[in-house]
């Protein structure tokens, strides 16, 4: 479930280019794809997300890890909890 816009913190563009490899802060939750399309794994799960795509990912202990498909770059917008619950 996306939190409302006052919760977050203003987002952050992350950039990825072909064999790049992003761990995403396990404060940031909230994430769309501008341009491209993204492999995100959390907690041995995966999760592929085509340009214009939304995600939400759950509290974890481990980093979701992303990195960009099919030889494009990858653009993405994340969000950070500005409350972030600890796990």
């Amino acid at each position: 479930m996306l939190q409302r816009i006052s919760e977050l913190a203003a987002p952050d563009r992350i950039i990825l280019m072909e064999n790049e490899v992003y761990r995403l802060p396990q404060t940031h939750r909230e994430l769309q794809v501008l341009s491209g399309t993204a492999w995100i794994t959390l907690d041995q799960q995966d999760i592929i997300l085509q340009s214009q795509e939304k995600a939400s990912l759950p509290p974890s202990k481990n980093f979701a890890v992303i990195s960009a498909l099919n030889n494009m770059p990858l653009i993405l917008t994340v969000w950070q909890d500005k409350n972030p619950v600890r796990t």
